[in-house]
């Protein structure tokens, strides 16, 4: 839920979605009002002005005297000296190695993005070097960004113009993922802060005055504590993005089956659960093509089932973008499979990546599993996302040279995304045994676990096709039936979809169809 600021508060925070200022340009500002030392010739470069943030906020209350900077320059230096200056104390904080440098920690810091705000980021940025630390504004939606990003721990900006935001950002957080570790961000010296934070019910107050070591001990020792499972990733559904490096390999083709063969599967199941009408609202969707492949819209094609609402309407609707709008603005197949395509004419938008990440988190809301057909990728950056949000991705490759060699460059172009190349698995399409190049080899040479084989059967697929059909499900000596049956199985297994359903074969189905026998 988005937070809205009070109108008050507006002329305060100095909000702007678009624009928000730099932080290097904060420091510039901060330079050009900083008082010259007296000593320092008109027009000469201060040789103690902070060049950054981080040594603005390095300095001590009182500057050295001009004798021991005397000192310091002609190379003698006092046997106790009373204080470093401003370059010596950021020197020695960013030489020493930070305490969460060996944490492979997610952080998120909220805050209003004021001025004080700027200075608390800098402050984040250069104590917790060693971590990822994201940053995000008390109007923005934070449960879709604690989805996204999965942090380890989130900081709140306690100041005194928004402390009655920060209190209600905290109950939120708290009612949404209580496990999830809170702590303050302010200054201590300021009561109201620390009193509002405490009353909230954070774990922890990091003082922006106070020393980088005890933040980093305070949060380091906080994550250790905190147990794995507590990493709320929320209630959305796994996505398998099939992709190919070449056209014409049949991933369209495949992903289109594989996702009618699971709504089926799954509406099977959940007829079986004899849902109330009352709840029937709530329950999840069941599966969700997203067509991303090139050329655009092959999928609703295979299964005759055009659509108006594309993906891209879906992001410049993503405000409004909820479970009803969803059952409603996709296209539908007759067995209940939903389908969200390109634009026609357009396999390549322009969409951000944050539009990205935030469209298939409210899609992965609404959806029981979702399927994404990102099909032979060209430099595409939209399906280079999609497959870094994967839950597992399926590339799938002929059985010849050519093909070999550029699923390679692929894999290659993933590992650039810094894709995960565990969640990675290859379906040899249209194998033929006769061939010398094995599947096995294959699989061999591009380093990939080989998730399936699926036999030539171009013939009758082609015949499918030109009849506007998919191939019957109920087809079970069908080679191709068989293997996206196994495909299946695998999905509702592994993510604990359905019950998987083995179909009768042989004398055990003549003994089901004929009970008398």
């Amino acid at each position: 839920m988005t937070t809205q600021l009070p109108s008050d508060l507006m002329n305060t925070l100095a909000i702007d979605r678009r624009q928000e200022p730099a932080l290097d340009a904060s420091a510039m500002r901060f330079e050009k009002n900083a008082a010259p030392q007296a000593d320092t010739p008109a027009g000469a470069p201060n040789p103690l002005a902070p060049a950054t943030l981080e040594a603005l906020l390095s300095m001590r209350p009182a500057a050295a005297s001009a004798p021991e900077r005397q000192e310091k320059t002609a190379g003698t230096t006092p046997e106790v000296p009373p204080q470093r200056s401003a370059l010596e104390v950021l020197h020695a904080q960013t030489v020493k190695p930070t305490a969460c440098a060996d944490l492979d920690a997610e952080l998120l810091f909220i805050h209003a993005g004021t001025s004080e705000s700027t200075l608390a980021t800098t402050w984040m940025r250069r104590v917790f070097d060693g971590a990822r630390l994201h940053h995000a504004r008390y109007q923005e939606n934070i449960k879709e960004q604690i989805l996204l990003l999965t942090p380890h721990v989130v900081f709140i900006h306690f100041d005194a113009p928004v402390l009655d935001l920060a209190t209600h950002l905290v109950e939120q957080i708290r009612t949404s993922h209580p496990h999830l570790p809170l702590v303050a961000v302010g200054r201590m010296r300021n009561p109201q802060c620390t009193l509002a934070a405490l009353r909230a019910g954070v774990q922890d107050f990091l003082d922006l005055d106070g020393t980088s070591q005890a933040a980093q001990e305070a949060v380091r020792e906080l994550i250790l504590r905190t147990p794995a499972t507590v990493a709320d990733t929320g209630q959305f559904a796994p996505l398998t993005a099939l992709i190919s490096a070449r056209a014409g390999t049949g991933c369209s083709l495949l992903a289109s089956h594989l996702a009618l063969y699971l709504q089926q599967r799954l509406r099977q199941h959940s007829s079986a659960q004899a849902v109330p009408h009352s709840e029937a609202t709530e329950t999840p969707l069941d599966t969700l093509l997203i067509d991303l492949g090139h050329p655009a819209n092959d999928c609703a094609m295979y299964l005759n089932c055009p659509g108006d609402f594309d993906f891209v309407e879906a992001v410049r609707n993503l405000r409004r973008f909820d479970r009803k709008l969803t059952a409603a603005a996709l296209a539908r197949h007759a067995q209940g499979l939903r389908i969200l395509a390109l634009p026609k004419g357009d396999s390549s938008p322009d969409i951000a990546h944050s539009d990205t990440d935030l469209i298939l988190l409210r899609l992965r809301q609404y959806f029981r599993h979702v399927i994404a057909d990102l099909g032979a990728v060209r430099q595409s950056s939209l399906a280079e996302r999609v497959a870094l949000r994967a839950s597992q991705i399926w590339i799938v490759c002929e059985q010849s040279v050519p093909s070999v060699v550029s699923t390679a460059a692929l894999l290659e172009q993933l590992a650039a995304q810094k894709v995960d190349r565990s969640n990675i698995q290859l379906i040899v399409n249209r194998h033929d045994a006769r061939l010398e190049l094995s599947a096995e080899q294959i699989a061999a040479q591009l380093h990939l676990p080989l998730l399936a084989t699926i036999a030539d059967r171009r013939m009758v697929l082609a015949q499918a096709v030109n009849q506007g059909q998919m191939l019957d499900g109920t087809l079970h000596r069908e080679p191709y039936v068989q293997a996206i049956d196994k495909l299946t199985d695998q999905l509702t297994s592994q993510h604990q979809l359905a019950p998987v359903h083995k179909a009768p074969r042989g004398l055990s189905r003549f003994f089901q169809r004929n009970p008398s026998a």
